[in-house]
């Protein structure tokens, strides 16, 4: 029998024999080849990026990654080809491999010299790649089954994949040459069409006029807005429908009534509504937009007019969208781009970019503070830190911890899908570095007051923030689901700036169907994809009753702030905290974005710091020694309130609620003596008994898997079983049942171990001792 380790799933053969496994630069080797022309299934920006980028000619034309035989000729055109083409210009693919390129690599494409191209009534099926070099002559073919992107040659991805190579084979490298010339070619249309091509030149002419006039010392990529690349996809879409599908049956390429299959599109939809329950309602859009391109009652159909298409693109894309979804997609406003391979640090470029104030291109972001204005940052801090000890009930510089840690987060968030890629070893250790940070706080602890600081100690505004019960109105249909759905949409538009949550419901935290679908799911996204996804900063309500499903709290960062401003004091807190953000600006964030990008750059930076005591991956270490570093320069004490480590108030939460409940109802945990074990009756924690409707849900998630007596298992039903050593321990309670350590024999006398279950303890003898 074979064994796994023998066998291989990237398979090389050169000229036909077996080869040792090569790497992506030396299959596709620029030192000896410096042109390159492909047919593809999928090419990715990162793979032209990192392997492509000293070709000086590039042409690949995109082929179709599906394999479908239940369809005819026509079909091929209309629910393949042309559908894909739509799709494809819908969702704005070509932008975002566009932005995602450096910006030598769109200058290439700018000018000519990278071509990508798509057949958009044809499917093509084919895999080739023909390299040369037009100063030796020297060729290579590549066959097989891998695309131009890394996890093709990825050999851990459980994927098999043929490459078979040919060098200086002169024949076969001119006849597949040949192929793409006069047969492929004529079917193919540029990806990175004229509209965006045109948008791209028009951003870096305004940036060059930036530039001429002093305002930039230095210019970015080209980062295509929304409403840029919205125009972009109306007009492509309508170029297809009316340009591209006449000259294709000019060409006598598709038939002339291919219009009829166009109109009838939409017919037999229903076994496949089953098969791509996900995509049909995009699918629908896109079916509908061909038939009502076409006139619908001629004997033989002809395409409408440009302006009537140009119409029912419109309505098309906003489809499905009431004006209530619009009005909430719009709601995130602050836009921060991450683009590590633009970054240059000795040029003073972070890698981070911000839209310029006209909105029109990209500039870079952060900027070297002088000790004086690093000290002033600090300051300011401080300011608000006083704020805080002075009119909070019960302060000490353990709770202030809370605040200043959020301060740290906020810093650190738009570099936190980039520091989780740097501290996993493994994918599923992406969950140690949480997208999401949860204040848990009560009315009137000056939460939202926070969030707004925050807001200002990075972007100079407080009016970022976006209000959870607000996103839609509240009689809007399915509210709950529709205002999830805005979040996940806010945190996926590329920016890296976190999206600042007031007032979110508790009901997010403690329904599986919404905290799951959001924080569980984009965790899993970014563990298995690393990629600019918008960190999430939120407050809630924690009300002495605060909770998470188990899963949720696992990639969240909880901070409680539980304490109020002295009711007495409300009025000179307010004055207090209004005159010291009136000082707050961001010179100290632009400053940390700079440093924290050089720690990025630095391969011996250590990320992985564990702390001794909890195990738990620090995630926010390098941005802890960042500020020991400002105070140090600034000639300042570290303040009481800076924290070494993680905060772990989910866990201190929960503890805190299990204890108060064993010392008040100590009578209903019912000792199982076989098993050593509690057992707990939590259908007790109703309304009658004085506890709230959703209580025996936030005890139940608050205990710990661990303590339970078949793990899961025990924590389901009417009654939990605790496993009563280990609860003792938790909540920090003597565990009565504990049996006494048999006492040494010292001649013949032995003291008998007492075997009496302990009195009960009055209830005052209970909760004061």
């Amino acid at each position: 029998m074979t064994e796994t380790s023998d066998i291989r799933k990237i398979h090389i053969a050169f000229d036909g024999q077996e080869t040792p496994p090569l790497k992506i630069h030396q299959l596709f080797d620029p030192q000896k080849y410096n042109q390159l022309t492909a047919v593809t299934g999928k090419i990715t920006a990162d793979f032209i990026n990192k392997y492509l980028s000293r070709f000086i000619s590039i042409k690949v034309a995109l082929s179709s990654e599906k394999s479908t035989t239940d369809m005819n000729a026509d079909e091929m055109v209309t629910k393949v080809a042309l559908t894909d083409a739509l799709l494809s210009s819908a969702n704005k693919e070509a932008a975002k491999i566009f932005s995602a390129l450096t910006s030598d690599n769109q200058t290439n494409v700018l000018n000519n010299l990278f071509q990508i191209e798509i057949a958009p009534t044809q499917v093509i099926h084919s895999k080739f790649y023909l390299l040369s070099n037009s100063t030796t002559h020297d060729t290579r073919v590549i066959l097989g089954s891998v695309n131009l992107t890394e996890e093709s040659f990825d050999a851990k991805r459980n994927q098999y994949e043929e490459i078979l190579v040919f060098d200086n084979n002169i024949r076969l490298y001119q006849n597949l040459a040949n192929h793409f010339k006069h047969d492929l070619k004529p079917a193919l249309r540029p990806f990175f069409t004229t509209n965006l091509i045109k948008a791209a030149q028009k951003q870096i002419e305004e940036g060059k006029k930036d530039q001429k006039a002093g305002k930039n010392d230095v210019t970015g990529p080209v980062i295509l807005d929304n409403e840029t690349t919205d125009k972009i996809a109306e007009t492509d879409m309508v170029d297809l429908l009316k340009h591209d599908v006449q000259h294709d049956i000019d060409h006598d390429l598709i038939p002339e009534m291919i219009t009829k299959s166009m109109r009838d599109v939409t017919m037999d939809r229903s076994q496949t509504k089953e098969k791509i329950a996900k995509q049909v309602k995009q699918h629908d859009t896109i079916y509908t937009l061909q038939k009502e391109s076409v006139s619908p009652r001629a004997a033989k159909p002809k395409l409408k007019t440009r302006e009537k298409i140009t119409k029912q693109v419109q309505e098309a894309l906003i489809s499905g969208m009431s004006p209530q979804q619009r009005d909430a997609e719009k709601k995130y406003t602050t836009f921060l781009y991450d683009r590590p391979m633009e970054r240059n640090i000795a040029n003073n470029n972070s890698g981070l970019y911000v839209p310029n104030d006209t909105g029109t291109h990209p500039i870079p972001f952060g900027k070297i503070a002088t000790i004086s204005e690093i000290r002033d940052g600090l300051k300011s801090i401080d300011a608000v830190m006083k704020g805080y000890q002075r009119f909070v009930v019960d302060y000490d510089a353990d709770y202030g911890k809370r605040f200043f840690e959020a301060i740290l987060y906020s810093f650190t968030a738009p570099f936190l899908w980039e520091i989780r890629s740097k501290a996993s070893l493994n994918p599923e250790d992406g969950n140690d570095v949480p997208n999401f940070l949860v204040l848990g706080a009560t009315a009137g602890s000056g939460k939202s007051t926070l969030l707004r600081i925050i807001n200002q100690l990075t972007w100079n505004t407080d009016r970022s923030l976006i209000d959870f019960g607000t996103i839609y109105p509240s009689q809007t249909p399915q509210k709950k689901a529709k205002t999830v759905e805005a979040m996940e949409h806010y945190m996926k538009l590329g920016s890296s700036y976190p999206v600042l949550m007031d007032e979110i419901e508790p009901y997010f935290f403690q329904q599986d169907q919404y905290s799951r679908h959001l924080v569980v799911d984009i965790m899993n996204e970014l563990v298995n994809h690393p990629q600019p996804i918008a960190p999430l900063i939120g407050t809630t309500n924690y009300d002495s009753g605060f909770t998470m499903l188990r899963e949720t709290a696992r990639r969240t960062y909880y901070l409680q702030i539980d304490k109020v401003i002295d009711e007495s004091q409300k009025g000179a807190a307010n004055q207090y905290i209004f005159n010291v953000r009136k000082t707050l600006n961001n010179t100290l964030f632009k400053d940390f974005v700079m440093r924290m990008a050089n720690l990025l750059e630095d391969d011996e930076t250590p990320w992985r710091d564990f702390n001794s005591t909890t195990g738990r991956l620090d995630f926010l270490a390098m941005t802890r020694q960042l500020f020991k570093n400002y105070y140090e320069m600034a000639n300042m004490p570290l303040p009481d309130y800076f924290s070494h480590t993680i905060c772990d108030d989910f866990k201190e939460s929960s503890r805190n609620r299990w204890a108060k409940l064993y010392l008040t109802q100590q009578d209903d945990f019912q000792y199982r003596e076989g098993d050593d074990s509690l057992l707990f009756d939590i259908s007790k924690l109703n309304t009658f008994n004085g506890f709230t409707a959703d209580s025996i849900e936030k005890y139940r998630n608050a205990l710990p898997i661990e303590l339970c007596v078949d793990g899961i298992n025990g924590k389901r039903g009417k009654f939990v079983e605790i496993k009563a050593p280990e609860f003792f321990r938790w909540i920090g309670e003597r565990n009565p049942y504990a049996k006494a350590e048999p006492v040494a024999d010292h001649g013949e006398q032995t003291n008998e171990v007492s075997t009496e279950k302990p009195k009960k303890k009055g209830f005052w003898a209970r909760l004061f001792g």
